[in-house]
């Protein structure tokens, strides 16, 4: 089973969130938006495309819909890691072509902690999907 990645439907319900602040219309929202857009970005295509005249406030309001996406994102990953009882396919300690696995991640899950080949600083880790492991 693979890792839910963003749908049409999470870009809508975002959205639609943002369309109520907004007072807007969530499907030209929704039209527009592209994954990492930012809200400068997703006005200067709702102004061009769509006609809409927006206003700084607007903008900020519009910042928020890549964050909500990603949250709808990471809500829908979270249940399909509990639903399907993910378990990582490979060790803690295991070498792999970006580094070494040094654990797992509390706060994504299905990723590993990797300490980079030739990273030296504390603390610092890669997050790698268990699906993109590969064995060095």
């Amino acid at each position: 089973m693979n890792r839910p990645k963003i749908t049409d439907e999470m870009i809508l319900k975002a959205a639609t969130r943002i369309a109520e602040k907004l007072d807007g219309d969530a499907a030209t929202i929704a039209e527009h938006y592209r994954p990492y857009m930012d809200g400068y970005e997703l006005a200067r295509a709702l102004d061009r495309y769509a006609g809409w005249d927006l206003t700084m406030s607007d903008v900020e309001e519009l910042d928020c819909m890549d964050s909500i996406v990603g949250q709808l994102q990471r809500e829908a990953e979270k249940k399909w890691f509990e639903e399907n009882n993910i378990q990582p396919p490979l060790p803690i300690g295991t070498v792999i072509t970006k580094g070494v696995i040094t654990g797992l991640c509390e706060h994504s899950p299905g990723k590993y902690l990797v300490k980079e080949n030739g990273c030296t600083q504390d603390g610092r880790h890669l997050l790698v999907n268990y699906e993109d492991a590969v064995a060095a």
